[in-house]
């Protein structure tokens, strides 16, 4: 699988939290690792425990789209589902985030702590959504005209993987940093020592549900499906036995 790594330290199985957001700071912003980081240059780091009880929305979850594409859903099941270099490259300055699939992974076990910096998820497919009522101002600058709701968010995850034989599915509410730094234990067995597309597994798939704090306004709740190859392009596909997990909006707005 595609992984790109930028960077890559080794240390001592034991660190402090103030240690490896220094660490990561020094990364973040191109400083010298043989000198004091200062402390307003330090990262603000994300624990992989925090992804703990948000794998359900907090409030309504609504898909927002154009009328055209919700009443293909709601007639044959037709989804697009995204990649992160979709979402890198997007033209849309609301849809864009040229960080998606990029992260610095922080792992650990009793005898290494690896930082890298790595960009990976070239075999997933993402589909993003918004947890809370309908805000017709975020509609708007995401180009959207109407909205449906998700009303069953794992018989809906689960639909779509069987279609697509998803190797793995996720879905969780994402957090908001100010940085993507994610801190994770990893086995007794991980191989420090070989430089390849296993080092994604510094960290787990919560990786991709760290959002900068710029999109916090979004409360996105994203959906992502692991394939056994590298994904070049969005999906557009049928999956009709999904409907039945979602309904449409109540009340649509004249058009």
């Amino acid at each position: 699988m595609k992984t790109f790594i930028s960077d890559y330290l080794l240390y001592p199985p034991i660190l402090t939290d103030e240690q490896i957001r220094a660490l990561t700071g020094a990364l973040k912003n191109g400083l010298f690792l043989d000198q004091p980081v200062p402390y307003d240059k330090f990262a603000d780091i994300t624990y992989e425990s925090e992804f703990n009880g948000l794998q359900l929305p907090k409030n309504k979850l609504i898909k927002m789209s154009k009328k055209k594409h919700v009443d293909a859903f709601f007639k044959n099941g037709t989804l697009q589902l995204g990649t992160f270099e979709y979402y890198r490259n997007h033209e849309n300055e609301e849809v864009k985030d040229v960080e998606e699939g990029s992260t610095i992974l922080v792992g650990s076990n009793s005898k290494n702590t690896a930082v890298i910096t790595i960009t990976g998820g070239f075999d997933h497919y993402v589909f993003c959504c918004f947890d809370g009522e309908a805000d017709q101002e975020i509609i708007k600058k995401f180009e959207y005209d109407t909205y449906f709701e998700i009303i069953d968010p794992e018989g809906f995850q689960r639909a779509i993987s069987q279609k697509l034989n998803a190797e793995l599915s996720k879905q969780s509410r994402c957090l908001y940093r100010d940085d993507k730094v994610l801190v994770s234990q990893v086995s007794e067995e991980f191989n420090f020592d070989v430089l390849s597309s296993h080092m994604e597994n510094l960290g787990d798939v919560s990786k991709f549900f760290i959002k900068h704090k710029r999109f916090q306004h979004q409360n996105e709740f994203r959906f992502i499906w692991k394939l056994p190859n590298d994904i070049e392009k969005p999906i557009i596909m049928d999956f009709p036995e999904a409907i039945k997990f979602c309904q449409r909006q109540k009340n649509p707005s004249p058009t």
